[in-house]
C-alpha cells in the first residue's frame, strides 16, 4: 500500500471555463472560539449535497484519464444537524500550544521536495519538521510536517481541553463544507483557464510563482500550474485569500489536509449520513483540498488523495472539526 501510495503522490507533484464567482452570503457567517488558543470554527448549515466527482470534470481539469473514477459514484449525502469547521487551517502557533501543554512527542523528518539528478523528487529528510518545513513560515501559517497520528492527538486534546467533540473532518464533511451551496469544480466557478486564471483570488495553487521557485526547467503551461500569480511560492498565511461563501478559508489550496476516514479506493458503499467511513484500509487516510505545491489537477472540489497515518510531508497538515 505504501509504494502505491508514493507512486500516486509522486505522479501528482507534477501535475476549462470560468465562470462568476459565487454571489457573497448575505450575512457574514459568525465564528466562534472555545477557549482562548482554540482554533476558530464557523457553524455549517444542515442539509444535503451530492458528494463525489464524475470522470468528465476530473478530465476536464487535468487529471489523466486512466486515473479518472475514483471519486465515483456520485451520490446524496445527508446532514441531519449542523457542525462546525474550522474556519482556517490549524495554524503552527495554535499546534506549539498543544505541544507545550501535552508534552506531544514529534518525529524531526518530513518528506520535502528536493533536487535530484536535475530533477524534483519528494524525498523524507531529516531535520526537517514542523517547526522547520524547509521554507519560513510564521505563527499564522498552517502547520505542516504533521502525521494523521499526530492531527489525532490534536482533536483528542481540544475536546478534553473545552469539553465538546473535536475531530478531523471525515471526507464527507469536508467537501459538503468546501462546495458550500456550489456544483461546480471549484466554489469559483467551473474548469481551469489557460490565462488569466482567478484561482489565484481564492486558493493558493500550483501557480506560477510557484514554478518559478522550483527553478527554471521545471514545466509552466497550463497543465501543470494555473495560470495566474499569487505572491505566495510556498504556504500562505491562513486566511489570506477570499473565504467560500459559507466564510470558511483554504478548503481548496495551501496545505492538502488530512480527513478521519479510512482509505476506500472509490465511494462505492459510502455512509450517505455524513458519518466517517471506517471500512477499508484504516492504515491510510484520505487528503483533500489539494495545496500551493502538487499537480495542478488535484485541487478542485471532492478531490482526494491516500497517505498513510504516520506521513508528514511539507504541504500536509489538517483543521478541525466540532459537533454540535
Amino acid at each position: 500500500m505504501r509504494a502505491w501510495h508514493s507512486l500516486l503522490f509522486s505522479a501528482m507533484l507534477w501535475g476549462g471555463l470560468a465562470v462568476a464567482a459565487p454571489a457573497p452570503t448575505s450575512q457574514t457567517p459568525q465564528s466562534f472560539r472555545d477557549c482562548a488558543d482554540c482554533p476558530e470554527v464557523v457553524w455549517v448549515p444542515a442539509g444535503s449535497f451530492m458528494m463525489g466527482v464524475s470522470s468528465e470534470v476530473e478530465v476536464r481539469n487535468g487529471l489523466p484519464a486512466y486515473a479518472a473514477g475514483g471519486n465515483l459514484p456520485i451520490h446524496k449525502v445527508t446532514f441531519a444537524k449542523r457542525f462546525a469547521m474550522g474556519k482556517y487551517p490549524v495554524t503552527v502557533a495554535q499546534f506549539r500550544t498543544f505541544v507545550q501543554e501535552t508534552g506531544h512527542q514529534t518525529v524531526n523528518s518530513c518528506t520535502n521536495q528536493q533536487r535530484n539528478d536535475g530533477h524534483m523528487i519528494y524525498e523524507e529528510a531529516r531535520g526537517f519538521s514542523w517547526r522547520d518545513p524547509g521554507f519560513p513560515q510564521t505563527d499564522n501559517h498552517p502547520v505542516l510536517c504533521v502525521s494523521w497520528d499526530d492531527a489525532m492527538a490534536y482533536s483528542a486534546w481540544l475536546s478534553k481541553k473545552t469539553g465538546h467533540r473535536y475531530s478531523l473532518p471525515n471526507q464527507s464533511q469536508y467537501e459538503y463544507a468546501t462546495r458550500a451551496g456550489t456544483t461546480t469544480d471549484y466554489f469559483w466557478g467551473d474548469g481551469r483557464p489557460q490565462k488569466d486564471d482567478p484561482a489565484c483570488l481564492y486558493a493558493n495553487m500550483p501557480d506560477l510563482d510557484q514554478g518559478r521557485a522550483m527553478g527554471s526547467d521545471v514545466p509552466m503551461d497550463w497543465k501543470y500550474r494555473y495560470q495566474c500569480s499569487d505572491g505566495w511560492a510556498y504556504t500562505a498565511p491562513v486566511g489570506t485569500y477570499r473565504p467560500n461563501p459559507w466564510g470558511l478559508h483554504d478548503m481548496l489550496g495551501n496545505i492538502w489536509e488530512w480527513t478521519e476516514d479510512c482509505w476506500s479506493p472509490n465511494h462505492q458503499g459510502a455512509p450517505t449520513d455524513g458519518s466517517t467511513r471506517t471500512d477499508g484500509d484504516c492504515d491510510a487516510h484520505p487528503s483533500m483540498g489539494g495545496s500551493y505545491g502538487n499537480a495542478a489537477y488535484s485541487g478542485y472540489a471532492g478531490m482526494r488523495g491516500p497517505r498513510d497515518a504516520d506521513y508528514r510531508g511539507h504541504s500536509w497538515g489538517f483543521r478541525i472539526a466540532r459537533a454540535e
